[in-house]
């Protein structure tokens, strides 16, 4: 295994369903702003973090991922991304690889919230896949979890509706 990944809204079943993906290859860490029961936070793999209105939201996330040595951050909340998009910079600056679109992609980009089970999903990162189904294809520079998107063609960014 290399590295720790903090998956947020780690309490929803979509984070689990991509966590699921990923355990294989990486240490799995999830991170919730919603109430986490006492018996998941004692497991060491559930942080509390704060919510994506947090005046310090990004700054705030910084500390936790640096504080636990997490690598990869994967926000999966529909209000964490654009937060997330716009501090990709400061956390590649620690070491911590933000897994979502940029700004720009982020705005043109197709967004599917709470994706059913059958949706196949795909991890990417820069472009490369790392993780689902895919057919030997490169994205360009996508980062996140995506799937293919009704239109078949494009690929849509999946998350969780807040």
């Amino acid at each position: 295994m290399v590295g720790k990944v903090l998956i947020t809204q780690g309490t929803r079943p979509f984070a689990q369903r991509v966590a699921k993906l990923l355990s294989a290859q990486r240490v799995v860490w999830f991170g919730a702003a919603d109430e986490i029961p006492d018996v998941l936070l004692r497991m060491d793999s559930y942080l509390k973090i704060p919510r994506a209105d947090a005046q310090a939201f990004a700054h705030e996330i910084l500390k936790i991922c640096l504080d636990h040595e997490i690598e990869i951050l994967i926000p999966l909340g529909e209000h964490e991304l654009y937060p997330m998009a716009e501090a990709r910079q400061l956390f590649s600056e620690y070491g911590i690889a933000i897994w979502v679109p940029g700004v720009a992609q982020l705005a043109e980009l197709p967004v599917i919230g709470n994706p059913p089970r059958q949706f196949p999903l795909m991890v990417l990162c820069h472009g490369t896949v790392v993780v689902g189904a895919h057919g030997g294809e490169r994205y360009g520079a996508l980062s996140g979890v995506f799937t293919q998107s009704d239109s078949g063609g494009e690929l849509a960014l999946c998350c969780v509706a807040d």
